[in-house]
């Protein structure tokens, strides 16, 4: 057992020790996940933004997995077959080998990704999924740059079932979804500035603009969006958004 290279083995302390020197890594990369759809699949809308350049050369990949708590291992897992496991993949959004990543700058940049999965209802129920997605470097030692573990959002409520942190600053985007005609307004702390930029799914910027009240635009191209406002002080918000004619 390795975790970001070191060799654990089965010694608590070393795994304790192993877990506190990649707690005390500052992570400069972020997520915004969103899932589309209902009990029998649909679709993984994933943005992963990199505040700075990534320290190594290495290639970077994205990884996201649908996971079934608490099922009963098959044939296929070996040894654990017929016991209880706490997490089984049941779908690869983004694919078994997840999706290169490629940084180039300027910073922030975010890169946007998407994939289809499809779940069988009868056998994986929803309230019983959870979703793993992370950032890793694809070869070397594959450190984990940042993780997300969530619930798979019910279809019925579009919740998680995690509580949300309270943003200070509040970006709005409407309609959604829209025919291109977009109004985007913005409400931020007292003294603050703030820029808002619209990305494709490809993660090109195609609209970027400061915060000076209420916007109002027009996106030509069908196709899913990604709204983001950032702070002066930091905070990014983002809202998804779907151009349909």
């Amino acid at each position: 057992m390795k975790i970001d290279g070191i060799n654990a083995n089965t010694n608590p302390p070393t795994y304790a020790n192993a877990i506190n020197t990649r707690l005390a890594v500052p992570s400069h990369i972020d997520f915004d996940i969103n899932f589309v759809g209902d009990s029998t699949g649909g679709m993984a809308y994933i943005s992963i933004t990199a505040e700075q350049e990534p320290a190594l050369s290495y290639p970077i990949k994205v990884w996201s997995v649908i996971l079934e708590d608490h099922e009963i291992a098959t044939s296929a897992w070996g040894g654990y077959n017929g016991k209880e496991m706490m997490w089984i993949p049941v779908a690869y959004p983004l694919g078994s080998q997840g999706k290169i990543l490629n940084f180039t700058g300027p910073y922030p940049q975010t890169i946007s990704v998407a994939g289809s999965y499809t779940l069988n209802p009868t056998i994986h129920p929803i309230d019983n999924l959870n979703v793993a997605t992370f950032v890793q470097y694809a070869s070397g030692t594959k450190e984990v740059l940042n993780s997300n573990f969530m619930d798979l959002p019910d279809p019925a409520t579009g919740v998680s079932g995690e509580e949300p942190a309270l943003p200070s600053a509040v970006l709005t985007v409407a309609p959604n979804p829209s025919n291109g005609n977009l109004s985007i307004s913005c409400l931020l702390p007292a003294e603050e500035t703030g820029t808002v930029q619209v990305f494709d799914i490809a993660g090109r910027v195609v609209e970027s603009f400061p915060v000076d009240g209420a916007i109002s635009t027009f996106i030509e191209e069908s196709g899913v969006y990604f709204v983001q406002l950032t702070t002066g002080s930091g905070e990014i918000i983002k809202r998804q958004l779907a151009i349909i004619r």
